[in-house]
């Protein structure tokens, strides 16, 4: 298992927060869009699964696939958030950047007694 980590949304740019985070609850909602099916998430945990799906195991298996029959580039993650879905397919998706804040450690965030915000 991964420590706690995220993405942004792959339409509008938002990051999607873990269950954890003080983000509303909105931006737990989400879709992944893979080639072959669209897995949808209530309440996504922050640890890169979505809807019983380990994100990091289906790149793996994806990009290696890919690799050997087309040589072409890997599965990239496309994540978008429940209000920005309305029934995209994965080849009219942008890839989804890494959450810089990890879905939980965003601007203003502190923990006590850390000089992290």
């Amino acid at each position: 298992m991964v420590g706690i980590c995220s993405w942004k949304c792959s339409v509008s740019g938002i990051s999607i927060a873990s269950v954890y985070s003080k983000q509303p609850s909105w931006q737990r909602e989400c879709y992944l869009v893979t080639p072959g099916k669209v897995y949808y998430e209530s309440c996504y945990q922050g640890y890169g699964e979505f809807a019983g799906i380990d994100i990091f195991c289906l790149m793996r298996e994806r990009g290696a696939e890919k690799e050997d029959s087309e040589g072409g580039a890997a599965f990239k993650p496309k994540i978008v958030l429940a209000k920005y879905y309305s029934g995209q397919r994965y080849e009219e998706l942008p890839e989804s950047e890494p959450c810089p804040y990890g879905g939980y450690f965003f601007e203003g965030w502190q923990e006590k007694g850390s000089e992290y915000t």
